[in-house]
């Protein structure tokens, strides 16, 4: 298991990316920021159900 140290580098640069990816779309694509916080939604709504299944557990 990684180190907190490391799980932070993790998760920043994760954060990175997908905000990324996120204003990248917007230019591209022209998506609104509604449009995009209702995608990153569903995102984490699919991923806390797979999740949930697999554990038993949600994030909530």
């Amino acid at each position: 298991m990684a180190n907190p140290d490391q799980k932070t580098v993790l998760i920043d640069n994760a954060f990175e990316e997908i905000q990324n990816i996120c204003i990248n779309l917007q230019k591209e694509a022209d998506v609104t920021n509604l449009e995009i916080k209702s995608l990153l939604r569903l995102i984490t709504n699919e991923w806390e159900e797979k999740e949930e299944q697999k554990t038993g557990f949600g994030f909530r």
